[in-house]
């Protein structure tokens, strides 16, 4: 039994090493910054409250510095001095509640419910903080002393969150990216890979080629000689011996070997011959059925999904499918074969009954002189998908749902 010699394998990439490299470091990445931001998120809420109160001690000491009773004038002079700080509001209220003057948009019109007590900060909900100063004992409007509420947008701690939100928006994008380039370089090593392997393949058909052309030819005339005279001695065997005696025997044998051999030339040179194909518009449906009827053995053909025309080589599809419902028969019948359109590509499906094929042995099943048979050459399946390829398709072997293999011919439109 012949066996091919194992394809020279291509170092797997450093590929999966790089995208876990890639992979790691876009995930430290993400984390890093991540942290980042939590811990500046919460040092923003501590800048916060004391941009809040640093703001509070300087409205308080301008109020305090004024000679007279706050007028409305005062108040936007006090917005104003603080307002690249953050003080958005300012206003002077009553203890029952009620506005004498305010400067700035509050958040939250009204105050009783809102205006927390002094030293207190309340969160508006809209990233400002509301605070009311400690009342001026000195400061008196109609016998009553008023409050100042005042409403801060903490610029700073606001600029904080925004820069590690950024930050982390950077980093999400960086770790994406990295992961991005792993991907590229993942794809693009494993094309070369392919390349390389489909190289190599070519390399080692041409090889194969060159030898069985020169084998093939060189025993072609001598073996054609050795069985001609070979059938001449059994024929006379035949007619002055007995049935089963020896010598009868022994010839009929060198027949049948000299018969297998000239398969065998015959397979070589058709294995060498696989370079060019003539493509011409032909019924796909007829094709299949008379290539699978020409297999003696269980064979049924279902063609109803096929095309009405496809472009091929009527020869050499035809050879591939005998091989393909051949080997089926052998594997365990009864046989299906279908035709059928998929995507604007027409498909040959061809299942048995079998053992069907490991998935270790599903590539090397197509390997020149790869054969899980006594005899033959295990050129078959070769040519069949050389044939196959030169139509810009593919030949692939599954397992079939009724169990068994499934051999799939896809051929794209021309």
């Amino acid at each position: 039994m012949l066996r091919a010699m194992p394809p020279s394998r291509v170092k797997p990439l450093a590929g999966w090493s790089v995208v876990a490299a890639f992979v790691l470091i876009g995930i430290a990445l993400f984390a890093t910054v991540w942290s980042t931001r939590s811990s500046v998120i919460s040092a923003s809420a501590a800048v916060r409250s004391g941009q809040a109160r640093a703001i509070e001690q300087a409205v308080r000491a301008d109020l305090a510095d004024l000679d007279a009773f706050p007028s409305t004038q005062d108040l936007e002079t006090i917005l104003a001095q603080h307002s690249e700080k953050g003080l958005r509001y300012l206003a002077m209220v009553e203890n029952r509640g009620q506005i004498v003057a305010a400067v700035g948009t509050p958040t939250v019109a009204a105050i009783d419910d809102d205006a927390p007590g002094p030293g207190r900060q309340l969160d508006t909900g809209e990233g400002r903080l509301r605070m009311t100063l400690r009342p001026f004992r000195r400061m008196k409007a109609g016998g009553r002393t008023p409050r100042f509420v005042i409403e801060v947008e903490p610029v700073q701690a606001n600029a904080l969150r925004e820069a590690a939100t950024y930050t982390l928006g950077v980093g999400v994008v960086a770790a994406i990216s990295l992961l991005g380039v792993a991907i590229v370089l993942v794809r693009r090593e494993a094309r070369r890979n392919a390349d390389e392997r489909a190289r190599e393949r070519e390399r080692r058909l041409a090889h194969l080629g060159e030898m069985s052309a020169v084998l093939a030819h060189e025993i072609k005339n001598p073996l054609a000689s050795l069985k001609g005279n070979a059938q001449l001695l059994a024929q006379m065997l035949a007619k002055s011996q007995p049935e089963g005696d020896k010598q009868r025997t022994k010839a009929d044998r060198v027949v049948d070997e000299a018969v297998r051999l000239e398969q065998l030339t015959n397979d070589l040179l058709r294995f060498v011959r696989t370079g060019a194909i003539q493509r011409t518009a032909i019924d796909p449906a007829a094709l299949v059925r008379e290539a699978a009827g020409s297999v003696p053995g269980d064979v049924t053909v279902e063609t109803s999904a096929a095309p009405a025309t496809w472009s091929l080589d009527a020869a050499r599809i035809r050879e591939v499918i005998v091989n393909l419902v051949d080997n089926a028969v052998a594997a365990g019948p009864p046989v299906a074969v279908a035709v059928r359109t998929d995507q604007r590509t027409l498909v040959i499906e061809v299942a048995d009954h079998g053992p069907g094929v490991p998935a270790d042995e599903r590539e090397k099943i197509f390997e020149a002189f790869f054969t899980g048979k006594t005899q033959g050459t295990g050129l078959g399946l070769a040519v069949a998908r050389r044939v196959v390829e030169l139509h810009g398709g593919t030949l692939t072997v599954h397992s079939s749902p009724r169990g068994g293999a499934l051999f799939r011919a896809e051929i794209p439109e021309s």
